[in-house]
C-alpha cells in the first residue's frame, strides 16, 4: 500500500537521516521539525475568520465558521507535542477544518511549553484559559453550556486533566470531552510509561 506523498517524504527524510531519536534531538531542532510537519494537514482552510487575543495575559486563537453569528457551541482545543513542542503554527489548519465542518467557534489555549516551564505549569495554563474564556463567553460569541474541551496527545492529557480540575472545584462542567490520543495513563502505575519517562531526560524536571 503507497503513503500519501507528503507522509512518503518525511518517512524518506526520516530514513536518510539514520532514524534519529527525539531523545537526542536537541529541543529547539524537535520544535522546528514538529512545525515542518505541519504541512501535513493540507491545504490551508481560508474560509473561516481567524483572530489572535490576549485575555488577562493568556494568549489564544479564535477561528469562526464562515456564519458565525452570537453565541456558538464552542471547542477549547490544546495542541500536543509531549508537552515540548507545538502552538497555533502547528495545529492552526486543524483548527481551521473543525470551525469549518463542524459550525462551532474554536478557541486554542497556548499553554507553557517545558523544559522552560516545568509541571504544573502546562496544566495551570489549561485550567486558567477555560475559565477566562468562560468569564469573556459572551465577548467571544460562546455558548457557555455548550463548551467543549478536546486535544490530541499532550492536549488531550490537559483537557482531560483540567475536566477533572473543574469537577473537583465543584465549577461549572463541559458539555463533553474529545480527547484524540491522549495520554491518560499514571505513570507509577506503569513499567512502561517508567521506561519512557527515562527519555525524557533532556527535558529536565517535566516528567516527574
Amino acid at each position: 500500500m503507497a503513503l500519501e506523498k507528503g507522509i512518503a517524504s518525511l518517512v524518506e527524510a526520516f530514513i536518510a537521516a539514520g532514524r534519529p531519536s527525539s531523545r537526542d534531538q536537541h529541543i529547539d531542532d524537535r520544535r522546528a521539525g514538529y512545525i515542518a510537519s505541519a504541512v501535513l494537514a493540507g491545504e490551508t482552510e481560508t474560509r473561516v475568520r481567524v483572530e489572535d487575543i490576549t485575555l488577562e495575559g493568556m494568549h489564544f486563537r479564535v477561528v469562526s465558521p464562515p456564519t458565525a453569528d452570537g453565541l456558538l457551541p464552542t471547542l477549547i482545543y490544546y495542541h500536543g507535542g509531549c508537552f515540548v513542542s507545538g502552538g497555533f503554527t502547528t495545529h492552526d489548519n486543524q483548527l481551521r477544518q473543525l470551525a469549518m465542518f463542524s459550525g462551532c467557534r474554536v478557541i486554542a489555549v497556548q499553554y507553557r511549553l517545558a523544559p522552560e516551564h516545568t509541571f504544573p505549569a502546562a496544566h495551570d495554563d489549561a485550567e486558567q484559559g477555560v475559565m477566562i474564556i468562560h468569564r469573556h463567553a459572551e465577548q467571544l460569541g460562546v455558548d457557555a453550556s455548550r463548551i467543549t474541551l478536546a486535544g490530541d496527545s499532550a492536549g488531550g492529557h490537559l483537557a482531560l486533566v483540567t475536566a477533572l480540575r473543574l469537577k473537583a472545584a465543584g465549577t461549572w462542567q463541559p458539555a463533553q470531552l474529545i480527547l484524540i490520543l491522549p495520554d491518560a495513563r499514571r505513570y507509577r502505575q506503569h513499567g512502561k510509561l517508567r521506561q519512557q519517562r527515562r527519555g525524557l531526560h533532556h527535558y529536565p524536571g517535566h516528567a516527574a
